[in-house]
């Protein structure tokens, strides 16, 4: 029999379930897709608006840096040691003039960096863009403050018919207000950046840099804004009234003139020395090595004396400064000792130089080093350390510190009356006394008369009178002592400290209430010495190590209401003895300067610039240029209100040639030199908002910007 077929089951309901999977699955995607446009939409509005605050804090950066740079008035509105608040809830628009939605400025202007003047000084710019919500974008600008002290020539006005020329270098960035004019075959040569107001013109050698007119103004700097310097200068115990007035001439007990002067008066003044002394004697020069000297002049004496000048052309041979503050120096034992004109007739100093190791004496040379006759000075004068000193100098020991037979100087140096012997010539001298001027032989209160040169006593034609004396620095800043083997007690309570440890509350400016002042020296540390007066350069100022070998050890800058001058003295420029002829240099030839000068009223220039007095062989600069007095072999830089000339042809003053020095190329400047208003990039950051809320957290943002004031 056959099997029967069995019916198929039914499935019931699976077509509806794959419909509502399938339904609910493009449901769900509908809605990730609405969600997920949701979110990008929300997303973008979220980007553009931190775009419209990103764009309004730095479209306020940019606005202010430009206010800062462009607008004089509001830069002198920056407060030193606060911020000064730009915007307050300002609204900006965008480049179609529309206003950025939502969005409100503030902008906050303050210095910032060292506001004690020696470092980099910037002006930070911040901005904050906030809505009802809060902070929501903070940017913040550093500019960087340039310096006058980065040119190595700068002018405010340049006066038709003066040009740079043949022989004259300049390394380093320079500037006119005027215009810039270059002359001579090939002309001079200029290693960085010409620059003026108006047109650059002439023949120079540019080195591949391509000069630069139509620029723009550099304002320049006004004794009213330097009027916090005489501040900062007292604080350290540095601030000091030169001596000054006219009077009658000094005359010895003899009668003889010994002011200096042939003039019917004589004209005090003041002059500060830069001293380094290795005051811990770790045999170092550390910058707290740095120390000033200040030497005044007494009634009746004459500033030529402070700048050693020989009066007179022929100079006679009894002229005082020839006579005492000129003469040779000869190295025995290993030390340089200074002898003056006046000594030479002595026989202790006869014998004394024939021990020279540089420059070697015979008996028969020392014979004719005699101070009475015209041979006898200009054998002496030819010699290759022949050399004049200001008064005060502790070189000058033989001829100013006068003593009596007593005591030889060394507790008691300068008698009030009597006939004074000169050094080592008493009774209880004796042989081992006996030396030339070192640089540690320090009179505190030097004296002066006419020696008698016609025989070899050594003793004044008259009674001796006051010369000037040195200034004994505050209590505060003295030294508590001194290394006995570099300098003598005597001289400890005379040196003025120019920083820390011995000076606390330095901030690196010396300040004179007048002029003239006049100045030399070595000096260690960074110093502002500013004159209300002029300023005369009576010998090389140098520091205590060539700046080109050594970056930003040291730093000086010079600033003078009116000039600055390289004197025309025995040290700087060749002067005739007795008759016309030859001219002798009591110095060496070129003038070295370390340093930043600037008047701010006149020039930066030579005396007597087209004087042609030379040596033979005459002083050239450069091959084949002859000048009177050499180069002007600056390291550093020179701003002035008016340029001048510095010779005038074939033989006559001194050529420039100046090199920048690589501290100038830094973010470095001498303490509180003046600033130009101009403002660079430095650096560009992105604060947190959170941290930038208050008034009180940007204050102390901006506290914590500076450097200490002390």
């Amino acid at each position: 029999m056959s099997s029967a077929c069995r019916p198929a089951r039914t499935r019931r309901g699976s077509a509806l379930l794959l419909v509502l999977v399938l339904t609910l699955g493009f449901a769900a995607l509908a809605m990730s897709a609405i969600y997920l446009t949701s979110s990008g939409g929300i997303l973008l509005r979220l980007h553009e608006r931190e775009r419209d605050f990103r764009y309004a804090a730095e479209q306020a950066l940019q606005q202010a840096k430009s206010r800062v740079n462009r607008d004089v008035a509001f830069q002198q509105t920056i407060p030193e040691t606060a911020y000064v608040r730009l915007d307050s809830g300002r609204v900006l628009t965008d480049a179609a003039g529309l206003e950025v939605p939502r969005s409100r400025v503030n902008t906050y202007v303050g210095y910032t960096g060292d506001t004690v003047g020696r470092f980099g000084q910037f002006v930070t710019i911040i901005s904050t863009a906030y809505d009802a919500g809060g902070t929501r974008n903070v940017r913040r600008l550093d500019l960087t403050a340039e310096s006058f002290s980065r040119f190595a020539m700068f002018t405010n006005t340049w006066p038709s018919g003066l040009a740079y020329g043949t022989g004259e270098f300049i390394r380093g960035r320079s500037h006119s207000n005027g215009n810039w004019a270059s002359a001579g075959s090939p002309g001079p040569t200029y290693y960085d950046t010409v620059s003026a107001v108006g047109s650059v013109s002439g023949t120079a050698n540019y080195s591949g840099i391509t000069p630069m007119s139509g620029a723009a103004v550099i304002p320049f700097p006004t004794v009213a804004k330097l009027a916090a310097l005489p501040g900062y200068a007292t604080q350290g115990g540095l601030n000091f009234t030169p001596v000054s007035g006219n009077s009658a001439r000094a005359t010895d007990g003899a009668g003889a003139n010994v002011s200096g002067t042939t003039a019917a008066q004589a004209t005090r003044g003041s002059r500060v020395e830069f001293v380094t002394l290795d005051a811990a004697n770790d045999g170092a020069l550390g910058e707290e090595d740095g120390f000033i000297r200040v030497f005044d002049l007494a009634i009746g004496m004459d500033t030529a004396r402070l700048r050693a000048d020989l009066v007179g052309s022929p100079v006679a041979l009894t002229d005082p400064i020839l006579q005492n503050q000129c003469g040779a120096m000869f190295t025995i034992a290993g030390r340089q000792e200074f002898f003056p004109i006046a000594s030479m007739k002595q026989a202790w100093v006869k014998s004394r130089i024939q021990t020279s190791t540089y420059p070697t004496v015979t008996v028969a040379q020392s014979n004719t080093y005699d101070a009475n006759t015209r041979a006898g000075v200009v054998a002496i004068a030819s010699l290759p350390t022949a050399r004049c000193f200001p008064a005060g100098s502790p070189y000058l020991l033989l001829t100013e510190r006068l003593v009596d037979a007593t005591n030889c100087g060394l507790t008691a140096p300068n008698p009030s009356n009597g006939a004074p012997y000169t050094w080592a010539a008493g009774p209880l001298c004796g042989a081992e006394t006996r030396y030339g001027g070192q640089d540690s032989t320090f009179t505190p209160n030097p004296r002066t008369c006419l020696v008698i040169v016609s025989n070899a006593t050594g003793r004044c034609g008259g009674t001796a009178v006051t010369l000037g004396a040195w200034r004994v620095a505050p209590t505060s800043i003295q030294l508590t002592a001194v290394p006995a083997s570099l300098r003598q007690e005597a001289e400890r309570t005379y040196l003025h400290p120019l920083t820390k440890p011995y000076n606390l509350l330095s901030k690196g400016v010396i300040h004179f209430t007048s002029g003239p002042v006049f100045t030399n020296g070595t000096l260690r540390g960074f110093v502002t010495l500013y004159v209300l007066g002029r300023v005369g350069l009576i010998d090389d100022l140098t520091y205590d190590q060539n700046p080109v070998s050594s970056i930003c050890r040291n730093f000086l800058g010079i600033i003078g209401r009116d000039d600055i001058m390289i004197t025309n003295n025995a040290m700087n420029r060749p002067k005739s003895i007795n008759t016309s002829g030859a001219a002798y240099l009591m110095g060496t030839p070129h003038y070295t300067l370390h340093g930043i000068t600037m008047s701010l009223t006149g020039t930066v220039g030579v005396e007597s610039y087209a004087g042609n007095l030379q040596t033979s062989p005459s002083i050239t600069c450069g091959a084949g240029n002859t000048t009177s007095g050499g180069c002007i072999n600056q390291t550093g830089g020179v701003i002035e209100q008016v340029i001048s000339a510095t010779y005038a042809g074939s033989g006559t003053g001194l050529r420039e040639n100046r090199t920048v020095d690589p501290c100038q190329k830094t973010n470095r400047r001498p303490p509180f030199f003046p600033q130009t208003g101009r403002f660079l990039d430095n650096k560009y950051y992105e604060l947190d908002p959170v941290n930038i809320e208050t008034p009180e957290q940007i204050r102390a943002l901006f506290n914590s910007l500076r450097g200490r004031s002390g």
